[in-house]
């Protein structure tokens, strides 16, 4: 389809890519989620996509646990999230780290699915 990757392309319109990397900025400053969290739902989300391998990252502490049944479910599962998952997450992160950490993981899960459509995968 495409004969560059995602960075060559966000490359060619400098705007797109500094609102990119802003965004991933904003979200990677949020103090009330680890950076630890992040890295790992970015990892599994990449995973699920075939986009990095390399085996799951484990979860360390019950914020991890929580923060990846987000990252594992997000992809191709996002409608069987349950109410009691996302209270979790709200009473482990509060309410910004909640809506950062769903944003984050679908930001992950809508970027890989582009990384795959520019480089052609079906």
């Amino acid at each position: 389809m495409f004969d560059v990757s995602f960075d060559e392309l966000l490359m060619l319109r400098p705007e797109l890519r500094e609102k990119y990397e802003s965004f991933l900025s904003a979200v990677n400053r949020c103090d009330r989620l680890p950076a630890g969290v992040l890295s790992a739902c970015r990892i599994r989300v990449r995973q699920i996509h075939g986009l990095e391998a390399g085996s799951q990252p484990k979860a360390g502490n019950e914020a991890e646990e929580v923060a990846l049944t987000i990252a594992e479910k997000m992809p191709f599962q996002h409608h069987e999230l349950l109410d009691e998952e996302v209270q979790q997450v709200k009473e482990l992160f509060g309410d910004d780290g909640c809506v950062a950490l769903l944003t984050a993981v679908a930001f992950f899960d809508a970027t890989s699915r582009l990384e795959l459509a520019f480089a052609g995968a079906p």
